[in-house]
């Protein structure tokens, strides 16, 4: 009866963070769902489940909603090790591993360049294990990631505008629909590579995208900013 009620309150926070979640848009979802994702892993410490969503919320009100430096780079820390902690404990867990590697990179840079250098060998292990079991996870994302790593990394550091592109591609490939994906190779194309008839040709498919549902936040502004832009 304790475990059925135990797992009963679990679910509870995890809904509830969920519900708060689809709304992140305004600051108290976003703060309720991380106190309600923290609360289920603390909770239940092992539960992947909890664990991956609180890193996730760790990511979004990091990124969102906090100005401090020195409070965004522990909410980073937070996420990194409680997902990295259960992909350890379940290999084929992909949000455990996307996430984490997410909040790692976030980490690694708000720490400094050189932290963030040596944690990328890490980075991409943990997103080519979550693209290996499920590509098309949050659109593509793993794919987004590696693909920014490439673009945002020096060429004498090993990053490739080339690999990027290829990264871009593949996470349309995986997820035709997400707007993210397109904006991204729109970017790249236009003012890395230099190819303004391939960012042409993107930009105008990415703008041509139904909408996005309501909660998918980041794919409405990425749609909104899509459209944004002059034809080229």
């Amino acid at each position: 009866m304790r475990l059925m009620i135990q797992a009963l309150a679990l679910a509870t926070l995890l809904e509830t963070g969920d519900l708060a979640f689809k709304n992140r848009k305004e600051q108290p979802s976003a703060l309720a769902a991380l106190a309600n994702y923290r609360a289920a892993h603390h909770a239940s410490p092992d539960d992947a489940a909890a664990a991956w969503r609180l890193s996730m919320g760790c990511y979004f009100v990091g990124l969102r909603f906090t100005k401090d430096a020195g409070k965004r780079k522990e909410l980073y820390d937070e996420g990194r090790k409680v997902a990295l902690g259960a992909a350890d404990r379940d290999k084929n867990c992909v949000p455990c591993h996307f996430w984490g590697s997410i909040n790692l990179a976030l980490y690694g840079d708000a720490v400094g360049a050189l932290k963030m250098f040596f944690a990328l060998g890490e980075i991409r292990d943990h997103l080519k294990q979550s693209l290996a079991l499920d590509a098309s996870y949050a659109y593509g994302g793993a794919y987004r990631l590696l693909g920014l790593i490439e673009q945002k990394l020096p060429g004498i550091l090993g990053g490739s505008n080339d690999r990027a592109r290829e990264y871009f591609e593949r996470a349309i490939e995986v997820a035709p629909d997400e707007p993210l994906n397109y904006l991204f190779l729109t970017k790249l194309l236009k003012e890395e590579l230099d190819d303004k008839p391939m960012a042409a040709i993107t930009l105008k498919r990415g703008k041509a995208l139904p909408v996005p549902s309501g909660e998918r936040l980041e794919s409405l502004e990425a749609l909104a900013e899509l459209k944004s832009l002059a034809d080229l």
